[in-house]
């Protein structure tokens, strides 16, 4: 048993998924720094757990995706299953959280959204980064 050496594409898909990660809890931590400076402590949390809900989707997305990706390479009809498998996790995820976070927690609903929507812009700012 040896040790198998990440290949150039898997790196650049872990950079990619973290660099979207950092990306969108910056943008969660300037949008609950203003709304706590604006709203207080509870809208300010609420904001933060929309963002967190974002980005938990983010990552089981793209943990299934790495999955379908892999599958792909050896049949290409479980791959695309396995793509579609994500999308369902995702917004199960999220869906979930958001129930969870609304419903159970009763966190202030306009404030959780704020940060989720916050949160997914950062899919505008993290670009796909080239393996090398």
């Amino acid at each position: 048993m040896g040790y198998a050496r990440p290949n150039v594409y898997d790196i650049a898909y872990r950079r990619t998924v973290f660099r979207l990660v950092l990306i969108q809890a910056g943008l969660t931590g300037v949008a609950a720094g203003v709304a706590l400076l604006t709203q207080g402590n509870e809208f300010s949390l609420a904001v933060l757990y929309g963002g967190a809900v974002s980005i938990a989707g983010t990552l089981a997305g793209a943990w299934r995706l790495k999955i379908a990706t892999d599958e792909a390479a050896g049949n290409a009809m479980q791959g695309v299953a396995e793509f579609y498998k994500s999308a369902v996790m995702r917004f199960a995820v999220v869906i979930a959280l958001l129930i969870l976070g609304m419903g159970i927690m009763k966190l202030h609903a306009l404030a959780l959204l704020i940060g989720f929507i916050v949160a997914q812009t950062g899919y505008f700012f993290g670009r796909p980064l080239r393996a090398r």
